[in-house]
């Protein structure tokens, strides 16, 4: 985590299918999506909105996300119908939340919170993929 700048710097183990990515928060808004344009990481942005919302809404409009320096791996298979684009939105909301010192982060709100945001990457999920969901899948590992 870098608290003293705001740039996100994504990778995935996978980085011949991923690529990696670097982007800087905004002053003020969202990080840029382009539903259009299939791009993996439009999916953590969308978490990070959702987030965003919820921290602003709580602590003030001036609340702002700390840099972080990422590393995404995964056992559900992208695009093959098995949720992987709701288990990244998820992961990713609580990634940003733990980062930025949420300790007693509410399943509900959560769930929540990644069905909304996953709309922005043009996905309009029910929910129900959400209270699918197995706890052991949404890991979080920081490393301070």
């Amino acid at each position: 985590m870098h608290p003293e700048h705001h740039t996100i710097r994504i990778t995935n183990v996978n980085n011949t299918k991923f690529e990696r990515r670097e982007f800087e928060l905004p002053d003020h808004g969202d990080p840029e999506i382009d539903h259009t344009t299939h791009e993996w990481t439009n999916y953590f942005k969308s978490g990070l909105r959702g987030v965003t919302e919820l921290m602003k809404k709580r602590k003030g409009q001036q609340w702002r996300s700390v840099g972080m320096d990422i590393i995404v791996d995964g056992t559900v298979p992208s695009g093959g119908g098995l949720s992987s684009s709701a288990a990244f939105v998820c992961t990713s909301a609580l990634a940003v939340m733990k980062a930025n010192g949420e300790e007693n982060v509410d399943k509900k709100e959560l769930t929540e919170l990644a069905i909304v945001s996953e709309r922005a990457v043009g996905v309009n999920s029910g929910g129900y993929v959400y209270t699918c969901l197995k706890p052991r899948i949404l890991q979080v590992v920081l490393v301070h």
